[in-house]
């Protein structure tokens, strides 16, 4: 960027500089966005040209929108099990050697050094295809881990040492156990926990799928888009393990304090939770997404929306007329099953269509956001869902624009809050596109056409 201010006339002209001007030095952009992280302000220039564009009426207020996520693969490598567990023993004893150097030497006496340099610690080992050299090795840098644990357990009054061992300690309890002989392997992939560390480089970046094939190593960036004029109104991220649909409702009330408030949201089945659409609806925004598929133990019978739900006198009745008050409620889940009488069910002659259970009888489960999810399904069945479903694709080409020209494919930065500061640059990019092409389409005189007699 420093060299195109200095050579290229364009951007001269753009800054305002003169032909033998010199511009900025390249490190006052880090030195930008450090100042922006430092003061939570990584979100400030892409909300001043959304006011802006509110304010001029390219964005309308109540205009519908659409919703979609994206992946970003993270800026690391992925370790090996040995490899990993050597980074994280790497970067308590590069803090240890900074703020207590005699523990450090204690433990030089002790260890073989030279395996935890910047040099070496990202070294394959020796015989990583033979698993009998893989294990030994794995074994003798967890021992070192927990050599370096156990001298370090008094001494964690320092932030950057304290977040250091326990990052060391979190990859030990995650991928670590003690086999029948008591020596340490790496536990089965089934055995880990489903928020599972992937480098200690990037602590944010999480292990996620877009589809059934699709697997990635990284982020992922909620987009939400006026589907009329085509501008970003809000990007979140959030690490890849997590579901689509999980920042849906931030997303939205976000907008309130520009006073952009959608009548619908557009989304895919990811969108479809009942409380996204119980909590949205009272800020006035209809959320439009199909309903998930029901599973299909459940796909031939009779569907919940034939049953009528009392919520004053908490009952059910089902089609033919019988009506239960018996009922469990789930405290975990939050859902309450009504169960109907077996001697009713068991003489039924729709029984058959209508449950599959192995006890005869039929089950509802009744959720807090029950109403909501009747109304969906109701909606769903109509033209105008259909209508409005025909706008959700071109958030698409969004993300194409966003990753292939503007290099969201992948993450710039480390960690939730500086890629989030990428995603706002590079949303706030395709907004300034999208309003000059906005500006160029007013200003531009369309020719006249005249018949020839």
């Amino acid at each position: 960027m420093e060299r195109a201010c200095l050579f290229d006339l364009e951007m001269k002209y753009a800054l305002g500089l003169r032909l033998d001007e010199r511009p900025f030095d390249h490190s006052s952009l880090g030195d930008f966005r450090k100042r922006l992280l430092k003061h939570n302000k990584e979100k400030m220039i892409f909300e001043r040209v959304l006011e802006r564009l509110i304010q001029d009426q390219f964005i309308e207020k109540g205009e519908i929108q659409r919703i979609d996520a994206t992946h970003i693969i993270a800026d690391v490598a992925i370790p090996s099990m040995v490899q990993l567990v050597k980074k994280g023993t790497f970067e308590v004893l590069k803090t240890l050697k900074c703020q207590h150097k005699k523990v450090y030497e204690i433990i030089a006496k002790e260890i073989d050094l030279t395996k935890y340099t910047r040099e070496t610690v990202n070294q394959e080992s020796e015989g990583r295809n033979n698993d009998d050299k893989r294990k030994k090795k794995l074994v003798e840098v967890v021992k070192d881990a927990r050599l370096v644990l156990e001298y370090t357990k008094d001494i964690r009054k320092s932030r950057r040492l304290r977040k250091r061992i326990e990052l060391l300690e979190r990859i030990l309890q995650q991928h670590i156990e003690e086999g029948e002989d008591g020596i340490p392997k790496e536990k089965d992939h089934k055995q880990k926990p489903p928020d599972l560390l992937v480098s200690p480089i990037d602590e944010d970046a999480r292990y996620g799928m877009k589809s059934i094939k699709k697997r990635f190593v990284g982020y992922k960036a909620n987009i939400t888009e006026t589907t009329q004029s085509r501008f970003i109104t809000n990007v979140k991220v959030m690490r890849g393990n997590r579901h689509d649909g999980e920042t849906t409702i931030e997303a939205v009330k976000e907008q309130n304090a520009f006073g952009l408030r959608p009548i619908k949201l557009i989304g895919d089945t990811a969108y479809s939770r009942g409380e996204s659409r119980k909590a949205l609806k009272k800020c006035g925004t209809q959320v439009v997404a199909p309903l998930g598929m029901r599973n299909t133990r459940t796909r031939a019978v009779f569907p919940k929306s034939m049953f009528t739900y009392d919520e004053k006198n908490r009952t059910v009745t089902c089609p033919q007329g019988v009506t239960t008050k018996e009922s469990y409620y789930d405290q975990r889940h939050n859902l309450t099953q009504y169960t109907f009488p077996m001697t009713k069910c068991k003489v039924c002659i729709v029984r058959e269509k209508c449950t599959h259970s192995s006890e005869g009888r039929r089950v509802i489960t009744v959720s807090t956001v029950h109403q909501e999810l009747l109304e969906a399904e109701a909606y769903n069945l109509t033209e105008a869902f259909r209508k409005d479903m025909k706008l959700r694709p071109m958030i698409e080409g969004t993300h194409s624009e966003m990753k292939r020209y503007h290099g969201l494919i992948r993450a710039r930065f480390r960690g939730l809050k500086k890629l989030s500061l990428q995603c706002y640059f590079t949303a706030l990019v395709v907004n300034i596109k999208r309003w000059i092409k906005k500006i160029m389409e007013k200003t531009t005189l369309k020719p006249v056409f005249q018949p020839a007699f």
